[in-house]
């Protein structure tokens, strides 16, 4: 049975001591401020989007209106209040009006009835956003099947529906008929731009302010998922004879979005969802890839309810994962929290020792060393026939005095800290082959300077090891190996007895393996427990040197039988 444990090092805390006092030489602060990183990172990037967005309509012409693949504006403000706190609601709503207004500046041809649609869909896009956040609570935005699907109505079909109304309305009086001819087109490129690109920014958004969801973005990954948009784009671009092939090619972008699913979340799913059914309708409208069957406008049709039925099964599919994320790191910070809180129980339980031993030492052996004092005086004092009653008394008061001065020694080997931990462990192979049936062999080789907290964890390690071997193992022997194998500290006991009991079910550990355990968790490394050669049981803990000051010759190399 192999019991792993690899927690980072938590140091202790040690409340008794008085942080530095900072105040007269204060250090240069390299924090941006507030104001600063908000408009860093939310009205800076906004204002930019909504400008490209309000001017990229201008490179597509269709017929009766201005319109490109996908309408960025709207649908990257509804993204950005999503994920931001509703104090910094109006920054955004402020960077996005100026980005359109900036717009219009620019491109004055567009007129002051676009200027007045846009303002109307921020205005439906606020209360969208305030509805769904109001929605889901305390989750995460678009994380449950819930507010996936109030989103999907509320944001990818009633919104749109409003804004290609309200848009219709305000070009009636300029193209009368032309409107009410393209109301469906403006819905079905409003519905494909927020089911596009809300998600990706809200679930980009999450991957940023949370270090623990980026495992899987690395370049590696970025780098294989770069190559298969370009292998699809190449494929997609091939002009393949009519025939069977080219439905087919409808699929060839699943495994991408499942890969991208597994291995980079929601977040990488979203990305290439948004750049995949960009790179179809663009194909579309040239007349080239899987949706160039018919007409130039029946196929960006047909690429955008793709892309609608397609966004719909990746969001529904995206919340499994991202629920299972979610929990895996809500366990995670658990054992996180669970580790701090044993670190912190192990740092009381050898100040514990150390009061405890302290007591034992000065309070309970003076004052058994003050009755043998008093039992001498008395000894004096009384008949020859008598006398030997009381040094049977000062003999048994002497053999408590040491047994009580063993365990405080065991409590708190203070050659521990004095000396280091070779001479601690050699002076505990002493005291157990003196004073028990159990013969130990300890060995160290080389050990170098290790800090005061990992001698201890080791010294306790390998003290609770021994202890184990004693009451439960039923060996005659033991053997202790400490030494340096490459870049790690290994810390070996191995012992003859009957071995570990078959396991027949999840039997709990008890209270020393959990003990060491922990201490291996502190430390930084691995805890394994495995058959011994000697026919026992084997304990055996490795840890990286990182945390070594110094090397130093090794104060000796110890064996004792």
């Amino acid at each position: 049975m192999h019991v792993n444990a690899t927690v980072k090092h938590i140091a202790a805390v040690d409340s008794t001591t008085d942080p530095p006092d900072d105040t007269a030489n204060p250090a240069p602060s390299t924090r941006t401020s507030p104001a600063l990183r908000v408009t860093l990172t939310l009205v800076a990037p906004l204002l930019l989007g909504c400008l490209l967005g309000q001017l990229l309509p201008t490179l597509v012409q269709m017929p009766g209106f201005r319109l490109h693949v996908l309408w960025i504006p709207g649908p990257l403000l509804l993204g950005w209040l999503l994920f931001t706190p509703r104090a910094q609601w109006r920054a955004c709503i402020l960077a996005a009006c100026a980005g359109t207004a900036l717009a219009f500046a620019f491109a004055p041809f567009l007129g002051l009835t676009h200027l007045i649609a846009s303002a109307g869909e921020f205005a439906l896009v606020i209360g969208v956003a305030w509805l769904v956040l109001r929605w889901r609570g305390d989750r995460a935005p678009l994380e449950g099947y819930r507010d996936i699907g109030l989103f999907v109505l509320v944001g990818c079909v009633a919104l749109p529906v409003c804004v290609a109304l309200w848009q219709a309305v305000l070009l009636s009086g300029h193209r009368t008929g032309a409107a009410s001819a393209a109301i469906g087109a403006l819905w079905l490129c409003s519905a494909v731009s927020y089911l596009l690109i809300v998600p990706c920014v809200v679930n980009v958004a999450r991957v940023l302010q949370t270090p623990e969801r980026r495992d899987g973005w690395q370049w590696r990954t970025a780098v294989i998922a770069i190559l298969m948009l370009v292998l699809l784009g190449l494929v997609w671009g091939i002009d393949w004879a009519e025939g069977v092939i080219t439905p087919l090619l409808v699929l060839a972008p699943i495994p991408l979005l499942v890969w991208a699913l597994i291995v980079l979340g929601v977040s990488g799913a979203s990305a290439c969802m948004l750049i995949v059914a960009v790179l179809g309708m663009q194909l579309s409208m040239q007349d080239i890839g899987p949706f160039a069957l018919w007409t130039t406008d029946h196929n960006l049709l047909t690429a955008q309810v793709w892309t609608l039925g397609t966004g719909c099964a990746l969001l529904f599919l995206g919340a499994l994962s991202e629920q299972r994320l979610s929990n895996h790191l809500k366990l995670k910070q658990a054992y996180r929290r669970l580790g701090e809180v044993t670190g912190r129980m192990l740092v009381v339980q050898e100040e514990e020792r150390t009061r405890i031993a302290r007591d034992l030492h000065d309070d309970v052996n003076q004052s058994l060393a003050a009755i043998s004092i008093c039992l001498s005086a008395l000894r004096n004092q009384i008949p020859e026939t008598e006398r030997h009653r009381v040094i049977d008394l000062q003999d048994q008061l002497l053999t408590v005095s040491n047994d009580i001065r063993s365990i405080s020694h065991e409590l708190h080997p203070s050659i521990l800290r004095f000396t280091g931990l070779a001479s601690a462990l050699d002076a505990f192979c002493i005291k157990r082959n003196a004073r028990g049936a159990l013969r130990v062999r300890c060995r160290i080789d080389d050990l170098p300077r290790l800090r005061d907290d990992q001698e201890l964890s080791l010294f306790r390690i390998m003290q609770e090891a021994v202890n184990n071997v004693d009451k439960h193992a039923r060996a005659r022997a033991a053997q202790i190996l400490v030494t340096v194998r490459g870049e790690q500290m290994v810390l070996r006991v191995d012992d003859d007895g009957i071995g570990m009991p078959p396991s027949h079910g999840p039997a709990a550990p008890g209270l020393g393996m959990i003990s060491m355990e922990e201490r291996a968790r502190l430390l930084g490394g691995t805890l394994q427990v495995s058959a011994s050669p000697l026919g026992g049981t084997r304990i055996e803990v490795r840890f990286p040197l990182s945390g070594t000051v110094r090397s130093m010759p090794p104060l000796r190399s110890a064996v004792h039988q």
